[in-house]
């Protein structure tokens, strides 16, 4: 019983010097945060997102270091609680893949560190337009063939968080110095139409959907002098709205 006793007294202390450690953290500046919604996710997709989430949260970022979300994260592995779950794969169609919805994560992270004003050193899109983010404004993860990297190009270092409820996923990353400048994103979207063709085999066919053309710049304002950077130009296909055939 003594035994027990001391155990709990000492993982209680030890949380108590956690929580104490983390109030007295020096990254207690915000620079940046954004959030995006978990309405409409799977429950296997959520549990993935937040899995990924525990690898990459304290993260820290030295002046002139680059964050990897594959290196971090590493393997999508069943032995880390990663379980198969819908995945937008290059042809645009949903397949189950283990650690899929970590790409919401990527998203998320990608968005908080354009308002952080960290450098994109690698990013991928999506092969079709995602809800949880504008077109423009998303990031892809597959494997080890596509990562997101951003570098941290200020002389403070950078710690990325992350929180998660039953709601909403947020990233934000925090510095031990305040942030000096603001950030402000803008995406020009160009609608594409479905291309109309006949299928091939009779049948239900297929309405098709709206694409995107996008053009997205980074504006960063500081001491009043105002500066505009290309971040990305990227375009999201439109799905092809096919008729229903009669066969060959």
């Amino acid at each position: 019983m003594k035994l027990l006793l001391h155990a709990i007294f000492l993982l209680l202390t030890g949380l108590i010097l956690s929580s104490m450690a983390w109030a007295e953290s020096p990254f207690s500046h915000i620079w940046s945060g954004f959030s995006t919604s978990l309405a409409n996710r799977s429950t296997e997709q959520r549990r993935n997102a937040v899995i990924a989430g525990q690898a990459l949260d304290t993260a820290i970022l030295p002046p002139g270091g680059v964050f990897s979300f594959n290196e971090l994260v590493g393997a999508r592995d069943r032995d880390k609680g990663f379980v198969p779950a819908p995945h937008l794969n290059s042809s645009g169609t949903l397949d189950e893949t283990p650690g899929g919805g970590i790409c919401q994560l990527a998203s998320t992270i990608y968005n908080a560190g354009l308002l952080a004003g960290l450098e994109i050193v690698e990013r991928h899109p999506h092969s079709r337009a995602v809800a949880h983010v504008p077109p423009g404004r998303d990031a892809t993860i597959s494997s080890w063939r596509k990562d997101l990297k951003m570098r941290n190009p200020f002389p403070h270092p950078l710690m990325l968080r992350i929180t998660s409820d039953d709601n909403r996923l947020t990233a934000s990353f925090r510095s031990v110095a305040a942030k000096e400048f603001q950030v402000e994103v803008r995406s020009r979207q160009i609608p594409l139409e479905p291309e109309t063709v006949a299928g091939r085999s009779a049948g239900t066919g297929q309405p098709g959907a709206r694409g995107f053309s996008t053009q997205t710049r980074r504006i960063i304002r500081k001491n009043g002098v105002e500066t505009s950077e290309l971040v990305s130009e990227d375009v999201y296909p439109a799905p092809s709205r096919i008729i229903a055939g009669g066969g060959e």
